[in-house]
């Protein structure tokens, strides 16, 4: 498991007094900032940018300890990278921020920020995995499979005859030499009906953590996080 820092830090939807507000948890799945936020960014660079009111174009940026470090008015603004936030002004016009508001030129970067060693190919309806040389590293017998990330990547691996997958569906996280390290625990409930498990519509791994959903379905999905030990954080 990852270390707690302050990009461990995940969004979460809670519900309060005042309905369901936004807040965020750590990488043990305890709530280290309270819900007070309408809309709630990831963390980057030990910064997120929330809104109170999801109307307002007022949008506070908060640290690791739930601090404001600054606010600003704007139409969006973009998760930090490299230490800068992208800003769409409120005239339409882009700039940038560094960690404390301030106006600064981009950073240009020359060469790429990261590439993964494997790459998911379909054949004959199954998926396997590829080098960067186009070498056969994971033949294709997973029935779905996703990019790999912090050394992981999702697949949908046919366990038992009855095993259907669905559109952005998957039921297993393997590491580069095609070990499962993470299955689905499938619920069910009285009546004998799937009710959770299966990971949808996966996210890549941020600092050992990886954001979910329980189904594909927006009126009836929740967000869930797990993390790479296997353990279901919220």
């Amino acid at each position: 498991m990852q270390g707690q820092s302050s990009d461990t830090l995940y969004p979460v939807r809670i519900y309060t007094t005042d309905g369901y507000k936004l807040g965020y948890i750590n990488n043990a799945g305890v709530v280290s900032i309270k819900p007070l936020y309408a809309f709630a960014r990831d963390f980057n660079s030990g910064r997120a940018f929330v809104k109170i009111d999801i109307n307002s174009d007022i949008w506070l940026c908060l640290n690791a300890t739930g601090k404001t470090e600054f606010e600003l008015l704007a139409k969006y603004v973009y998760d930090y990278k490299h230490d800068q936030a992208k800003v769409l002004s409120l005239a339409g016009s882009v700039y940038y921020i560094d960690l404390y508001g301030k106006s600064v030129e981009p950073v240009v970067i020359t060469a790429p920020e990261s590439y993964n060693d494997l790459f998911p190919f379909s054949e004959n309806g199954k998926y396997g995995f590829k080098g960067k040389a186009d070498n056969l590293v994971l033949p294709a017998i997973y029935e779905m499979a996703g990019e790999f990330s912090e050394g992981l990547a999702p697949v949908f691996i046919k366990f038992s005859e009855s095993d259907i997958p669905t559109d952005n569906c998957y039921n297993a996280f393997i590491n580069e030499k095609g070990e499962v390290v993470i299955k689905a625990e499938l619920k069910y409930d009285d009546r004998g009906f799937l009710e959770s498990g299966y990971f949808y519509s996966p996210e890549r791994w941020k600092n050992g953590v990886c954001r979910y959903y329980t189904s594909n379905d927006p009126l009836t999905r929740a967000e869930k996080y797990i993390r790479n030990d296997g353990k279901v954080i919220w």
